[in-house]
């Protein structure tokens, strides 16, 4: 078994921060079978360890909607010859920067594709639009929705998803949302990769599994890490809050003071360690 963790970086601060705690985490883990692969632009790549799969990546500027949301690239880094190298990789997880691998992710091996849980869909509106758009582009809709952003599965389909995101993903900015960007809780540009991936994965992908559990888990839990391989840091100020160590507001705290079987401690126990030198 071959695996690969990938994820894109530019070069902000909180980008910087947040792969940092990432590769701690994967470092900790100690796994034997899995890479850690970054596609960043050319200065960002400059503070990724040299121990990682460096790939430069400049962010997409056509059509220059991309430019604005750059949440894209986290998918479009997939497409394209730059990245046909991960296909000789049994299983990836294409993921964001702002997470945690724990133990738990070494006897992770699922027998399907399979996705964290999300929350973006919140009423019939964004539903039915997400569907209409799907059956536009001739393209089936199962109902499956709020998928998580974290994809892990068959290295090949990952990125076929991908792409087809890509697509989807460039019809909403320039059309869709053209003239009116929408607003949260509803019908929302903000959220476009994630419409894009469920369409995607709705149509291309025949059995899935949404795993809140599994991949996307928050990071302000308090259970024990030992069933949750993969920990997202979700929007909250409570602990651990990515806002709150970004901000330097957990930097008094001694390590020796936490439980790392939980997962809050969990994570800032390795945010705090990925400071080291």
């Amino acid at each position: 078994m071959k695996r690969a963790i990938v994820v894109f970086v530019e070069d902000k601060k909180r980008f910087e921060l947040q792969l940092k705690a990432l590769y701690r985490s994967y470092k900790y883990i100690k796994s034997k079978d899995t890479d850690f692969v970054v596609f960043g632009t050319k200065k960002a790549l400059k503070w990724v360890p040299d121990d990682c799969i460096k790939v430069n990546y400049e962010i997409l500027s056509e059509p220059k909607e991309f430019l604005e949301y750059r949440f894209i690239n986290s998918i479009s880094c997939l497409v394209g010859n730059q990245a046909d190298f991960l296909d000789e990789y049994d299983l990836i997880l294409r993921t964001d920067a702002d997470t945690f691998l724990t133990p738990a992710w070494n006897s992770f091996y699922p027998d399907i594709y399979t996705v964290g849980k999300g929350g973006y869909t919140n009423n019939d509106e964004v539903r039915e639009n997400l569907k209409r758009v799907a059956h536009s582009f001739g393209l089936r809709h199962r109902g499956i929705h709020n998928l998580g952003s974290t994809h892990y599965g068959n290295a090949r389909l990952v990125r076929k998803v991908s792409s087809l995101a890509l697509s989807i993903a460039e019809y909403l900015l320039t059309e869709e949302f053209k003239e009116d960007g929408g607003s949260w809780p509803g019908w929302f540009e903000g959220v476009t990769t994630m419409y894009s991936c469920e369409i995607a994965v709705n149509h291309l992908v025949d059995e899935f599994k949404v795993d809140g559990k599994k991949l996307d888990y928050g990071s302000a839990a308090t259970d024990s890490i030992a069933v949750h391989p993969h920990i997202h840091c979700w929007h909250t100020n409570k602990r651990f809050s990515k806002f709150q160590f970004e901000a330097g507001n957990y930097d008094s705290i001694s390590v020796k003071d936490l439980d790392i079987d939980k997962v809050n401690d969990y994570c800032l126990y390795i945010a705090l360690k990925s400071q080291d030198n």
